[in-house]
């Protein structure tokens, strides 16, 4: 009796170890694989050059579709310092230039504004 027992036990180890040995080879062939072979991914924000010498008109035609032209009312002198795009949802443009600095929110699948933030002179 005692010499089944042993033996039960000498095979779970046995086999535990092989799965333990195996388990351990996949996991360091994966990181092998995912190190050799990086994934390309986009930036979360898209970073503008820190003075844009183009400046804003009162129309801007950005979306490659057919929605039309967004209209800014912004004063003249003003320039756009930097962009951040949110995921094909919004674009966050910093304007600076004819008055406060400010930034302004766009809805991208609606053309049109939903926020702007002015910052204090």
């Amino acid at each position: 009796m005692e010499k089944q027992g042993s033996r039960a036990l000498l095979a779970a180890v046995i086999g535990m170890g092989i799965v333990l040995a195996v388990g351990s080879l996949v996991l360091v062939g994966v990181l092998v694989h995912r190190i050799s072979h990086p994934r390309a991914t986009a930036p979360a924000t898209i970073p503008a050059p820190a003075a844009v010498t183009a400046p804003v008109t009162t129309t801007m035609a950005v979306l490659p579709q057919d929605l039309g032209r967004l209209v800014l009312d912004e004063p003249a002198g003003t320039h756009v310092t930097s962009i951040a795009r949110q995921a094909d949802m919004a674009l966050a443009v910093a304007l600076t230039g004819g008055g406060a600095d400010r930034v302004i929110i766009w809805d991208l699948a609606h053309n049109r504004i939903i926020g702007r933030l002015q910052v204090s002179p």
